[in-house]
């Protein structure tokens, strides 16, 4: 018999370092305690909590070195018979306690959020209450789900009782993205709070460091579920429970260490921030700061915490020369910054003080300058975004255009995955397209709901995090479906993460199409729908060629896991850096006014005199939007079937490429068109590219379905057709938002909530081949006719005189009285714009002073009065 730590043991190992980490736990809690009971002389409920959280962590470490003693960590040859019973309680009790350890660990550092967020920051306030309620809620469900994991409950700890049991290796893996949503939650949620205090340098680095020792927890949970990963490799997990698959004490053991780890290296995190009083006491040149001046420092040494948390100096003198006596200190009478930062170095360990002192407000603190207070550093506040040009437009559009490449990146691993699960899972054909419809039924709503309040109340950076913190979310909802091969799971997520991808999209094909000068609008735009097909394509290659290269083989999606742990994450670095980025925005006042400008107005009618005209156009771009979008994703679906089908029967040998390089092939020419037309829009009016490329869609369609060749010789007129189709959208988008002024922001929304026509259409090609029993190729004519039905717009476009004028890209009058005259004379200032200049400006290659205002296009006159203006306004 092996001794507890012999060779094929990792007992000793888990034994030591859950202990070791236990005690280290032990020693910064009474190190808090300390620190508000004896030297604050002052106790909140967050304290309280962590006590509640250490007697647990107790619990669950003490369990866990018993089980060292009884098995843990052994072959099963190596454990003898009359420990089984031991090791199973022991076992059944870690499954219990850990749980609970993390609610009351997490719902401590929460509280204490809700104190540094009183009465000064509502957004910290809701954020911790809505994570309080995730993590307690989710903690209590699966308490009861360890506890009662048996039926029999005896059969998870008394061996050999006959029972059904759930696999707690894949309990504990299902659950695994609720702790890291809420570990990166409670890492980020003080951080702009933090940065964004007026505090010396040193002191803001001090605060920033300590809260972010966070990140320790959730690398050790990344840590911990590598080793249960471990476990379910080696194992048939999904036959039983603990101890009862082939070695899986052996197996298990180093993931039940990592998780004690995680609490106790919770508990140690949690405590750290509140350790100021008791180190000031022992060590108070730890906390002197060299850089304040004189008063600064004498009123520090000398200032006394009151109880309640407020400081009160005994004897000393504001900066006007007067006594203070008043508690709380007035900012105003220790001199503007040295109350701030007297406030903000005592704010962590004073319950319950007012933040006002220390709060920073960026607009009164600074209004005499052009910049603005980001955390550590002063950035110049951006104008609006329609008046930017050139590099100052070119540097917006860049940093927005990661979002285009962020949801490129996602469909391609998404098109890719939802093809494996379909294999893994044994789905119907009805189902794997149900996946696509869940995708693009949160486009639908998202664009509806949150995309546009968020946009139209709090701007166009505030709709940006909100989108990727769903899309984030989203990501990490794989995890468990995954793990279960669950078909309702993946329609949650797919719903989920197209729901934040729509809310970005949004705000981000707006922000592209109006940052910077509006006769650019379709090129921007183009180009960066162009960078979202190079993500599309990347990814593709990326999901064939690794991430899931595995899964082909192993019929299991668990590795998939990571992948969308990597893209969780970077969606939060990516929300984090958007927050610190100053970018422009636009208010309706001043989207109002660049459409008076361009000479759009509400009181243009057509057909009735009831029916603005821009309101039409605007309908007709989105019903165009729907139809097309239903046609690119019909085609996306279809394009490998329709191969397969016309290859020899049961093989693809016929096929001169595979069917995932055709895929490839598809998407790099989708992204090449964008690319290619990008230029053609500032030589040749959008308008009239769009109806060229309806009409191109409408050949090349019908012939990819009627023309009897082979796989390979019909992969040609498809291929083109991605082609012709892939500036669509960009072109509709931004000529449906040109002129809407004040609603630009509620059209976009609209424009981009058209894309749920993604989730219809597929369908009825696979209605075409089931009930009418066609083939695939015959089923192609339902994209034939949505291009047919979309074409409208365009002709709309053409041969409606005030549609023309609405949607011709031109530069902003900004006419005087004088030029409004000399207009309703029909003299026009303009400079008479080429092709070639156009092309040149597009690319900002030439940078010319523009001498004449008004319209490029002498098409309308304009003989509206600057009192029209205001009235349409």
């Amino acid at each position: 018999m092996t001794e507890v730590g012999g060779n094929g043991s990792r007992g000793k190992s888990v034994l030591v370092v859950t202990t070791t980490t236990f005690v280290l736990a032990t020693i910064f809690v009474a190190a808090r305690l300390l620190s508000r009971f004896v030297v604050l002389k002052h106790r909140t409920a967050d304290d309280w909590f962590i006590i509640l959280s250490w007697f647990i962590a107790f619990g669950l470490s003490f369990s866990i070195d018993w089980g060292t003693s009884k098995g843990l960590g052994r072959y099963d040859p190596d454990i003898p018979e009359a420990w089984r019973g031991s090791l199973y309680q022991t076992e059944y009790a870690f499954t219990i306690l850990y749980n609970p350890a993390l609610m009351a660990t997490k719902t401590s550092i929460l509280i204490f959020y809700l104190r540094m967020a009183r009465n000064t920051q509502k957004l910290l306030r809701i954020a911790s209450y809505v994570t309080m309620a995730i993590v307690n809620i989710a903690g209590v469900v699966l308490t009861f789900l360890n506890a009662f994991q048996c039926s029999p409950v005896r059969a998870a700890y008394i061996p050999n009782i006959p029972g059904k049991c759930l696999s707690i290796v894949t309990l504990y893996l299902c659950s695994a993205p609720v702790n890291i949503i809420t570990d990166l939650v409670i890492l980020v949620l003080p951080i702009p709070v933090l940065t964004g205090m007026r505090l010396p340098q040193r002191q803001k680095t001090v605060l920033v460091l300590t809260f972010g020792l966070g990140i320790f927890v959730t690398v050790v949970d990344v840590i911990r579920i590598y080793y249960l990963q471990q476990a379910v490799d080696s194992q048939d997990y999904a036959q039983g429970r603990l101890g009862t698959t082939l070695d899986l004490s052996w197996s298990t053991s180093s993931a039940l260490m990592w998780s004690a780890v995680e609490v106790n290296v919770g508990i140690i995190c949690a405590c750290i921030p509140t350790l100021k009083p008791l180190i000031k006491q022992i060590l108070p040149s730890m906390i002197a700061d060299p850089s304040r001046n004189g008063t600064a420092k004498e009123i520090s040494s000398d200032s006394q915490v009151a109880p309640d948390g407020f400081v009160e100096p005994a004897h000393r003198l504001s900066s006007s020369g007067h006594p203070v006596g008043i508690r709380p200190l007035p900012p105003a009478q220790l001199g503007g910054n040295q109350a701030e930062e007297m406030g903000m170095m005592d704010f962590l360990t004073t319950p319950g003080m007012d933040l006002h002192s220390g709060q920073t407000n960026t607009q009164d603190t600074r209004a005499a300058d052009s910049t603005v207070y980001f955390g550590f550093i002063d950035m110049r506040r951006p104008k609006s975004m329609l008046k930017t040009k050139g590099t100052e437009a070119f540097k917006y559009c860049t940093i927005v255009t990661i979002l285009f490449f962020l949801w490129g990146f996602s469909y391609g691993l998404l098109n890719t995955l939802n093809n494996e699960i379909s294999t893994v899972a044994r789905q119907t054909v009805s189902q794997t397209l149900g996946l696509t419809t869940a995708y693009f039924g949160g486009y639908l709503f998202g664009p509806l709901t949150v995309g546009q309040w968020t946009l139209r109340n709090s701007g166009f950076k505030a709709t940006f995090i909100t989108g990727l913190c769903i899309y984030g979310t989203g990501t990490l909802m794989f995890w468990p479906s995954a793990v279960l091969k669950s078909f309702p799971g993946f329609i949650i997520s797919n719903f989920v993460v197209g729901f934040g991808l729509s809310v970005l999209e949004t705000a981000a094909n707006p922000f592209l199409a109006l940052c910077g000068p509006a006769e650019y609008a379709e090129f921007r735009l183009l180009l960066a729908q162009g960078v979202q097909g190079i993500g599309s394509i990347l990814s593709q290659l990326l999901a064939q060629k690794a991430l899931f290269s595995s899964v082909r083989v192993d019929l299991s999606l668990i590795d998939v896991q990571w992948t969308y742990l990597a893209v969780a994450l970077f969606t939060v670095v990516l929300a984090l850096f958007f927050y610190y980025m100053p970018l422009p925005e636009a208010t309706d006042t001043d989207l109002q006014i660049q459409s008076d400008d361009l000479g759009i107005y509400t009181s243009t009618t057509i057909l009735t005199p009831r029916l603005p005209l821009i309101y039409l156009t605007l309908g007709l771009a989105v019903f165009a939007q729907l139809l097309y979008v239903g046609a690119q994703e019909a085609m996306s679906v279809y394009f490998s079937s329709l191969l397969t089908s016309l290859s020899k029967p049961h093989t693809t040998s016929s096929l001169a490429l595979s069917l995932d390089n055709y895929s490839i092939l598809a998407l790099t020419t989708f992204a090449v068109g964008r690319f290619l037309f990008a230029p053609l829009c500032l030589i040749i009016p959008p308008r009239i590219l769009l109806l060229f490329t309806f009409l191109a869609g409408i050949v090349f369609s019908t012939l990819t379905m009627s023309l009897d060749l082979t796989a390979n010789g019909i992969a040609g007129p498809a291929l083109v057709f991605f082609l012709f189709e892939s500036p669509v959208w960009p072109l509709i988008f931004a000529m449906g938002l040109r002129g809407m002024g004040r609603r630009t922001k509620m059209a976009a929304a609209l424009l981009t909530a058209a894309a749920s026509g993604g989730a219809i259409f597929q369908f009825v090609m696979f209605a075409v081949q089931r009930v009418s029993h066609q083939t695939v190729q015959y089923s192609f004519c339902v994209i034939v006719a949505l291009f047919a039905f979309g074409t409208i717009f365009p002709i709309y476009l053409n041969l409606v005189p005030g549609a023309r004028h609405q949607v011709d890209p031109a530069k902003p009058m900004g006419l005087g009285e004088d030029e409004l005259r000399h207009a309703r004379g029909g003299i026009e200032a303009s400079e008479p714009s080429t092709p070639i200049r156009r092309l040149s400006k597009g690319f900002g290659v030439v940078f010319e002073k523009i001498r004449g205002r008004g319209r490029e296009s002498g098409e309308m006159p304009v003989v509206e009065h600057r009192e029209s203006r205001r009235r349409s306004s």
